[in-house]
């Protein structure tokens, strides 16, 4: 009896981890035609610009010939920011670092409050730059497991299908 014991608890542990590793691999979603990209990051820096720099585009109106300035004028704060990528949730991107510009209406972004986050950006139509989805993040927290977290103890896939279902099909990126 004293030797079925250790055994039992070894069986359970293994099939506990097998549980987490195989809800983990269900969550990895690749698809290249959805310009999103979702990872467990941790902040490097984060740099405020002046996002109306540099506004001003010339142009010559081609009917009379006349010069015509436009400019736009920005309401919100910009920033670079630099992160970690500790694990890819959606689509892969390929880095261990990634830069992105991000822009908020309230003031400095709220997720640089919290260590580790999930982050949802997109890249630019030309390719070039990433770009934060406004507003959308989701703090995280490791388990004594080694598990990732929300602060109410939701599974990443929870917190990336609640984002999926609601502000992202909103948006277009999701049927």
């Amino acid at each position: 009896m004293n030797r079925i014991l250790p055994i039992l608890g070894i069986i359970i542990l293994i099939n506990c981890k097998s549980s987490k590793i195989d809800l983990e691999s269900k969550l990895r979603r690749k698809n290249d035609s959805i310009n999103l990209f979702a990872f467990i990051g941790e902040k490097i820096s984060l740099t405020e610009f002046d996002p109306n720099e540099n506004n001003a585009r010339i142009e010559i109106d081609s009917i009379t010939g006349d010069t015509i300035e436009h400019i736009t004028f920005s309401m919100d704060l910009g920033f670079k920011a630099k992160y970690k990528v500790l694990k890819n949730i959606f689509n892969n991107l390929n880095k261990d670092t990634i830069e992105f510009i991000t822009y908020d209406h309230y003031g400095r972004p709220k997720f640089e409050d919290h260590k580790n986050i999930i982050l949802y950006i997109s890249k630019d139509k030309n390719e070039k730059e990433y770009y934060h989805q406004k507003y959308q993040f989701d703090p995280l927290i490791i388990d004594e497991d080694g598990t990732w977290e929300g602060l109410d103890g939701e599974s990443l896939e929870e917190l990336f299908n609640k984002k999926k279902n609601g502000v992202f099909k909103a948006r277009g990126l999701f049927n």
